[in-house]
Formats: structure tokens, C-alpha cells, sequence
């Protein structure tokens, strides 16, 4: 059964008609910083040293992507070079695609055409495998070309050879090019290209950390060939000032703990229910529809960044009623969520009626999906209104930089960027103005670490009393500074944003409390040595590394009680990556110098002692709260609450004893002629083919939620495997993403092993949990995944757990012949272990005994 649906041309592969962009010039021209960027870069391109590696330095809204694109048509493109442009994200690969679109017709003669294509995870765009030898300019992700490289990628190697030695790379972000996977990747290109031009674009070119700067020496061996800095530009009026506020909401989103704990390792932006629940909230859409109507004419022409399409609709409609101008913009319809067919529909919306009343001047507030990636040139916005907090710094850094454009661009001398804070219960680390060195603004944007992280102490208390509150004792169990942190490490690294190709620079910080400073102390000294080579892996996940993460925890902790703040697994892991990633380079700590100021404890011992009264105790607390020099009202958001925990420190101490240009006359420059090779099969393939195999996955058994079951390719996509009927299998959920089994070819259609000789590792994965780990029926789900991951194939025939008695202390696994059960005796002995202390671990009886494999 094959594949027959048509699909779409897809949009993120152009052939530009050099001869039609030629004769439409751009008609954007340089500022001055950038023609004497231009200058510098036409100058290192012409001195070709080898080797040859250079940095573009330009500020956040000082247009690295136009004078990047700039030169690379005008100068090397034209020199018969092409394109390889790496970036972390899908926001900074679509940025540059479209940054290009305006420029190509600086192509010089006699190139005819120019080949662009954007290749990484994301849906929408191309895999590794569309690449073609004739490409010209290819975007893509780094995740995405440094498997292809190491895996000898056929089509990536082609494009290479293609290049004939002239192969222009350009780093996006160039600062993290010496973490150690990125620059293994830039290694092997240059020594496969002896006269590879390596660019590097930054914001922030210095680092404090003496490994860094001299990797950063050897890979751009000519430094920094051009900089500026945002205040040179605001002074030319070339940048806007920004200034940074932030507005309450006073919503709490409806985000479980449970969903907390399922989402928090996989560095994606908000989970999409948590991100549809507060777009369509009509309430809080009222809140930022006041907020401007209440500053109209301070914030002046302002874009707003929304999330989906019901919340564009009913903000313009909010601000109609209000007597403001507003219109819409879809930058991309949101992709239906249901079949297949619908996903493969990502067509363009863009209304460019409103846009251009926008420009014009006829519509005050323009409301937008996702056009910060897009190109879209939209002069003198006076505000951004940012509608949430997100946690990908990269696209913080695009929206922010739609606001920057200053007075010689049709800017403003101040640009106002407005964000909407909700009221979250959990820690979730939010991208951050002060993760913008580049962007000159308040005492605000200190660097991360300098400024004490309220919010997160203040989940942390708040969370503490409200387990107070639900006890029926509201006594604070401990000293009220021992709710706060003495201080806390400010941790760096990579991470894979689940389920994507996009790798998210992540800053966090960790909180220490009084407890952890020697025990942290001591993890942090034993891992500049001991840390395991695979936290420098960015691809990391904190299951893979569980049993690692345990016996860490117990070595330097121990069994302590339950840790103020919770999450140390998290932070182990946290600390464990920037470690590894840094190659032994230890995070910077920061000492909490204000906690002698916010003690409580102190506050409500002096009232007592004062004796004071109901009415003279509330005025002097409500005095207190409202202190400029203290952080009582960013830890505690209501007065209420600031009394509660205040309630709580003067019963634990009477209570001692108990308690210890015109768009419609445009020509279109380029064609787009290829769609993106769908590697989903059809939904009708998918019902097929659940269907054959029984609706149960063939790797564990699992047949009780038809839901989540999904259809796997057993000769996987990345490497040219078809939706062909018998290549693909019915697997569930947890079995198709197990780690490892994405690029790999394991059918579990077959009962007898492919492999020559036994595997070098058994990954035993996520155990059972909760009343799950009583359940015969899930530890056989388990056994059953483990050990046919292990052999690659559905090597398990049989397996016996008992409930109770003899047959719940040994359990036994039948292989079908022609799989050797001496392959996996050598890790039967920590496998059982595992099992025994997850049961354990859940409250039940610690079992098996004997765990026994056989033929």
C-alpha cells in the first residue's frame, strides 16, 4: 500500500528568477553601521586566510540577518560559493530564509537562479534527505546537519561536494559555537572543505570563561571583523531605548502538577492546551485590551503578539469597543491538530490589507501570530505587547526587536515592551530580559543571578503555605529563613527541545538553601572530574541518566528529609549539564545578601514582644509590605497571603513547646517548486495498519487506549524509509520514542534478532510508577519493551508475574529461539535491582527475588 495523496508545494524550498529579482532592486538600503559592516566582511572575504573564520557583532535590532544576507548575495553567492546557514531554533532558520527573499537580485551575472531550501525537525520543513547537489543556499538546523554529518548523510555530502571547495558557513548565535558538539560539527566541515569561509553572527561576542574565548579564537581565527554597540546606535538614532514593564493579569493558569512534571524536562515552550486555555480566556484578553486603552497615548502604534487566531479576533474586538483601531494578522494558520491530511495544510494567511493600514497610519494596534520570523517590515512601532511569558529566548529576542527600530528608520526614540505576567504555581524558568546583554534598558535587565529571583522564592513560600493552609495548622514547621535561599548557582547548557530539531540555549537558576550548601558544594567538586561523558550530549534527558541521578543523590544527600523547594533530581541534572557542557567549568554563585532583610520570623517577634494590638499589628504589617527597599510584594502578590505566612510565624513562636514597498504591484522573484517528502503516512495507512497488527504494539503488548497507539516506520525516514505498507508497525506511545530507536532499523514484525553479537548497554527506561507499580500486567508492558529493545526485534515470547506468593518472587521471560539469553545475563543483576527499589520506592513489597530469561 503506497502513498497516493498530492501534497502541497511547500513554501520553505524557493527558485528565485535572478533575472526578474535583478530587475527589482532591493529597495531597502544599508544604514551606515551596516555598509561599513559590509566593507569589513568584503575585505576578510577578499583576503581568503586560511584558515578563514570571522564575527559579524551587531545588537539585538541592528539587523545581523539583513547584512548577513547582504553580503552572502553581493559577494559570495556571486563568487559562485554556496550557503550552508546554521542555526539553533525553526524562529532563527525561518528568519534568515526570509530575510533573503529582497536581496537575491544582488546576484550578480550570470547566475540565472538561486536554490533555497530550509531543512531541520520542524513541520513544514524539509528533512535531510531533500537536499539537493543544487542547492545554493541551504538553512538549517544544527541538530539537523550535525546527524546528517555524522552519519555520512549521503544527501548532505553531495551538497558539500557540490561546492567544489567554495562553502560559506554562517553561525547564528556564534557565542555558543564552542560548546563542545558545535564546534566537533564546524571541525568536520572545515577539514572536509580546505577553504571553507566560517561567519559567525552575534549579539555577544566575549565570554568570562578563558576556554571559551580561545575556542572562540580558533574557530574564527580573524575575530571580530565588525562591531557595534546599542548604545552607539541609540545615540545615532538608530536604535530605540527599550523600556521594560510588565502588567499582572491575575489569572492562575489551570497547570497541574502532573502536567507539570510531564512537560518540565522537555524544554518546549508552554504545553499547547496551557497556551490555547490563556489565549482564549476573554477575561484576560479584556486585562490587555484595558491595558492599553489606559496608556493609548504612551504606547502609540503597537504590535501584540498573540498565540492563536480566537484570541487575535477577540483582542481587536475588545479594542474596538474601546474606540481603538486594531486589525489582525495570521502570519500562519494554526495547523489542525486532527488527520494527517489537515496537518500537511500550512498555507499562508496573511490579510495584507491590514498590514499596509497599519503602515499607513489608518490602524493604531496590529495584532499577529508568529510574524516575528517572517521578514514583515513594519516601521515606527512605538510598543510591543508580549501576551505571555515564554521560555525560548530566541523568540523573545525577535519579538522584542520588532520595537527597536529608532527615529533615522521611521522608529521612535523609546520603545515600550509590555509583558503580561500570570500567576503560575510552579517553577518554570521564564526567558528573561537579562539573558540580553545587548539591550541597554533599567536595572531590570542585570545580569541573570545579580537580582534575586523573587518569583521563584516566592513559589516556593507560597506553595509552603498553602500546604500549611490545607493541613488546618497554619505553624510554620521551621525558622522562616529557612524557606529562603542563601543564595543560588546560575547554570548554563544545551538541551533538544522535545519532539523538535530546535536546541534552546538554557540559563536557569538553581536555589540553595541551607541544607544544600556543603552537599551541592561537594556534588559540584566531584563532577568537574566525574561528571559522565553523556551530559554533554545536548539530546540528554534526565531518564536516560536516572539510575546515575539516584545513586548521586543518595551519595551526597543521603535519605535527608523532604528538601525545601523540592526538585532536586532536576537540579542535579541541571547542575550535572552545565558541568559536562563546559567541560568542567563550575556555575557562578550568587549570594542572597537581602535574606537578613526578609525575615519574618524577626518581624513578627518584635510585634510580639511590642504587644501590639489587632489594629496597630495589620497597619504596621500593611507598612511593611509596601516597602520600595524590600521584595515583600513580588514574593507575595496579595497582602492576604503576606499575612498568612506572617500568621504562621507568630504561632510557631506562641506555640514553641508544639512545634519545632506596495505589496499588490509586487512580482513574486521566485517559484516554488518542490514539496516537502511527507514522512507521515496517510491516516488510512495508519487504520490499516492498526488494524493488521491487532490495535496492540508489538514491542510491549500495551492494547487498552487505541489512542495511543502510533504507527512507526520500521526503516526510519531519516534515512529515505517509505510509507510502504510493510515497513511500517504498530507501537504505543512510550515504545516509539524509547531512546535510540529513532534512527535505527528494528522491526518488531520479526521474533528473531538481526544482531551479530550482543549489545554493549541495556537501557532500562521508565519503570512503572504509582499504582502502576503493583500491577503485574505493566512490569510485563515493561519487561517485554526492555528486553526487545534490547535484541531489536520482539525477542519475547512469554513472560510469568505472578500477584502474590512464589510466583511474584520470581519472574520469567520465554525468548523465541534464535535469540541468545546470554546476550543480556550480564545485566539482569542491576535490571532486577531497579525493579525491586521502583516497587519499593512506590510503598509496595520489594520484588522479584529472581528475574530469569531463557530460550
Amino acid at each position: 500500500m503506497d502513498e497516493s495523496t498530492t501534497l502541497e508545494s511547500s513554501p520553505f524550498f524557493r527558485v528565485y528568477d535572478l533575472q526578474t529579482a535583478r530587475s527589482q532592486r532591493p529597495s531597502i538600503h544599508p544604514a551606515p553601521h551596516q555598509s561599513e559592516a559590509l566593507r569589513a566582511l568584503e575585505a576578510w572575504a577578499d583576503a581568503n586566510d586560511a584558515p578563514s573564520g570571522g564575527i559579524l557583532v551587531l545588537p539585538t535590532g541592528g539587523g545581523k540577518t539583513f547584512t548577513a544576507c547582504h553580503f552572502l548575495c553581493r559577494k559570495m553567492l556571486s563568487s559562485g560559493f554556496k550557503v550552508l546557514w546554521l542555526a539553533h531554533t525553526h524562529h532563527l532558520l525561518e528568519q534568515a530564509y526570509y530575510g533573503l527573499e529582497r536581496l537575491t537580485g544582488l546576484v550578480a551575472e550570470p547566475q540565472r537562479e538561486l536554490r533555497a531550501r530550509v531543512v531541520s525537525g520542524t513541520i513544514g520543513h524539509f528533512p535531510i534527505r531533500s537536499i539537493q547537489a543544487s542547492d545554493d543556499f541551504i538553512v538549517a538546523s544544527l541538530q539537523s546537519v550535525s546527524n546528517a554529518v555524522r552519519n555520512n548523510h549521503k544527501s548532505i555530502d553531495d551538497f558539500i561536494a557540490s561546492a567544489n571547495g567554495k562553502l560559506c558557513v554562517v553561525f547564528d548565535e556564534a557565542h555558543h559555537a564552542p560548546a563542545p558538539s558545535y564546534r566537533g560539527l564546524l571541525e568536520q566541515l572545515r577539514a572536509r572543505v580546505a577553504n571553507l569561509r566560517l561567519l559567525g553572527l552575534t549579539a555577544t561576542p566575549t565570554y568570562t570563561d578563558e576556554k571559551k574565548r580561545g575556542w572562540l579564537k580558533k574557530l574564527f581565527p580573524q575575530g571580530i571583523l565588525y562591531q557595534v554597540t546599542p548604545k552607539e546606535l541609540m545615540a545615532a538614532g538608530i536604535l530605540s531605548r527599550p523600556i521594560l514593564e510588565e502588567a499582572a493579569t491575575d489569572v492562575e493558569p489551570d497547570f497541574t502538577d502532573r502536567d507539570y512534571d510531564q512537560w518540565v524536562g522537555t524544554h518546549r515552550d508552554l504545553p499547547e492546551s496551557i497556551v490555547t486555555s490563556l489565549a482564549s480566556n476573554r477575561n484576560r484578553n479584556e486585562v490587555i485590551a484595558n491595558c492599553y486603552v489606559a496608556q493609548r497615548e504612551r504606547y502609540g502604534k503597537t504590535i501584540i503578539f498573540a498565540d492563536r487566531w480566537e484570541q487575535c479576533e477577540q483582542l481587536c474586538e475588545a479594542l474596538a469597543l474601546r474606540g481603538v483601531r486594531a486589525g489582525a494578522i495570521y502570519s500562519h494558520v494554526d495547523a489542525p491538530t486532527h488527520g494527517v491530511e489537515a496537518r500537511r495544510r500550512r498555507t499562508a494567511a496573511e490579510n495584507h490589507q491590514v498590514l499596509s493600514d497599519f503602515r499607513n497610519g489608518d490602524l493604531e494596534v496590529l495584532v499577529n501570530i508568529r510574524m516575528a520570523t517572517e521578514g514583515t517590515d513594519v516601521p515606527s512601532v512605538q510598543t510591543v505587547f508580549l501576551t505571555r511569558q515564554t521560555t525560548s529566548q530566541i523568540l523573545l529576542t525577535q519579538m522584542i526587536g520588532r520595537a527597536l527600530r529608532g527615529p533615522r528608520f521611521g522608529g521612535t526614540e523609546s520603545a515600550y515592551i509590555v509583558s503580561f505576567i500570570d500567576n503560575w504555581r510552579q517553577r518554570i524558568n521564564w526567558a528573561s530580559y537579562s539573558q540580553l546583554p545587548d539591550v541597554e534598558a533599567d536595572d531590570s535587565t542585570r545580569e541573570l543571578g545579580k537580582r534575586p529571583p523573587v518569583r521563584l522564592i516566592s513559589i516556593d513560600l507560597v506553595r509552603q503555605l498553602a500546604r500549611q493552609l490545607d493541613s488546618g495548622v497554619n505553624i510554620n514547621p521551621g525558622p522562616y529563613k529557612s524557606f529562603l535561599p542563601v543564595g543560588w548557582y546560575r547554570v548554563e547548557y544545551f538541551a533538544l527541545v522535545a519532539g523538535t530539531d530546535d536546541v534552546e540555549p538554557v540559563s536557569q537558576l538553581i536555589l540553595v538553601f541551607e541544607d544544600d550548601v556543603e552537599p551541592l558544594r561537594n556534588l559540584l567538586e566531584y563532577l568537574k572530574t566525574a561528571a559522565p561523558p553523556e551530559f554533554a550530549d545536548d539530546t540528554l534527558v534526565l531518564t536516560d541518566v536516572q539510575d546515575w541521578i539516584c545513586e548521586t543523590r543518595s551519595q551526597f544527600f543521603g535519605k535527608a528529609p523532604q528538601r525545601v523547594g523540592n526538585g532536586l533530581d532536576e537540579d542535579i541534572f541541571s547542575l550535572a549539564r552545565h558541568v559536562g557542557q563546559s567541560e568542567g567549568q563550575l556555575p557562578t554563585f550568587f549570594s542572597f545578601d537581602a535574606r537578613n532583610d526578609h525575615d519574618l520570623d524577626a518581624i513578627a517577634n518584635q510585634h510580639v514582644v511590642m504587644d501590639l494590638g489587632d489594629r496597630a499589628k495589620t497597619a504596621a504589617l500593611k507598612a511593611e509590605y509596601t516597602r520600595t527597599d524590600r521584595f515583600w510584594r513580588s514574593i507575595y502578590y496579595t497582602f492576604p497571603l503576606f499575612k498568612s505566612h506572617y500568621d504562621a510565624c507568630i504561632n510557631r513562636i506562641l506555640d514553641a513547646d508544639d512545634c519545632d514597498a506596495n505589496v499588490s504591484e509586487h512580482r513574486p522573484t521566485f517559484t516554488s517548486p518542490e514539496s516537502v517528502p511527507f514522512s507521515e503516512p496517510s491516516d488510512a495507512i495508519k487504520e490499516s495498519v492498526k488494524s493488521r497488527d491487532g490495535y496492540r504494539c508489538l514491542c510491549c503488548g500495551y492494547d487498552k487506549h487505541r489512542s495511543q497507539l502510533q504507527v512507526d516506520h520500521i526503516s526510519p525516514t531519516y534515512f529515505g524509509g517509505d510509507n510502504h505498507f510493510d515497513n511500517l508497525q504498530t507501537l504505543c506511545r512510550t515504545c516509539n520514542g524509547a531512546e535510540g530507536k529513532a534512527i535505527e532499523h528494528i522491526s518488531f514484525r520479526n521474533h528473531q534478532t538481526t544482531l551479530t553479537s550482543a549489545p554493549t548497554r541495556l537501557r532500562q527506561g521508565r519503570m512503572p510508577s504509582g499504582s502502576r507499580a503493583k500491577d503485574p500486567i505493566w512490569w510485563e508492558m515493561y519487561l517485554r519493551r526492555t528486553i526487545n529493545l534490547f535484541y531489536r526485534c520482539a525477542a519475547v515470547d512469554y513472560v510469568e508475574i505472578g500477584a502474590r506468593g512464589d510466583r511474584l518472587r520470581t519472574w520469567t521471560v520465554d525468548l523465541f529461539s534464535g535469540n541468545d539469553p546470554q546476550w543480556i545475563e550480564p545485566y539482569l543483576r542491576g535490571l532486577l535491582h531497579s525493579i525491586r527499589e521502583a516497587r519499593e520506592n512506590e510503598g509496595y513489597l520489594p520484588a522479584p527475588d529472581t528475574l530469569l530469561v531463557d530460550e
